[in-house]
């Protein structure tokens, strides 16, 4: 886009770059300015510092909007209420149905990475000899002990069988280890 007139009269024209610099000129009347600076203003952006400030005000937007923009695949944004959103195409899926064939792996993706922004994991990085106390699947909270890069039930239930997952279980809703304890 070249030209665009913004919803305050402001007209940006975007002359393009020489070598590594973009100009970028404002004109329209703009209160507050001397007259020479009134109706007409270059300015001057290495390219680097324009593809940042392009960056910063689409973040800006998506802060606005209450939506998250996947750093990995930017044109996916997940919005709270449980959708993603393929803005190059349009498609959107409903996070509910992301575990069906129809939608694509990458949107899932996006969705599980927002997650780990929007709920941290800490029991993803715990260590051997740690205990925690998890919740995984609407059950009830066990102590468990970390094990490589397991979680073991403390002590053995049937037949002396230890329940065990991995850290990284998807089931699990939460956790917080309960020793050694949190220095504060």
């Amino acid at each position: 886009m070249s030209d665009f007139t913004a919803s305050n009269g402001i007209k940006v024209e975007n002359h393009g770059g020489n070598w590594d610099r973009t100009t970028i000129h404002f004109s329209g009347e703009v209160l507050g300015l001397t007259e020479e600076r009134k109706n007409a203003r270059d300015m001057v952006f290495e390219d680097e510092d324009y593809v940042a400030l392009r960056e910063f005000f689409q973040a800006e937007a998506d802060v606005r909007l209450g939506r998250w923009r996947w750093p990995e695949n930017p044109e996916y944004v997940v919005y709270p209420h449980r959708r993603v959103l393929h803005e190059a195409t349009g498609g959107s899926w409903d996070v509910d149905a992301l575990s069906g064939t129809r939608a694509p792996r990458i949107a899932l993706a996006a969705y599980e990475a927002w997650q780990d922004v929007r709920f941290p994991k800490p029991w993803r990085e715990a260590k051997t000899g740690e205990v925690w106390a998890v919740t995984r699947c609407g059950g009830a909270e066990h102590p468990m002990v970390v094990e490589g890069d397991a979680f073991v039930d403390l002590k053995p239930g049937e037949g002396d069988r230890r329940l065990a997952f991995q850290r990284d279980d998807k089931l699990i809703q939460r956790a917080h280890r309960i020793w050694p304890e949190e220095s504060k």
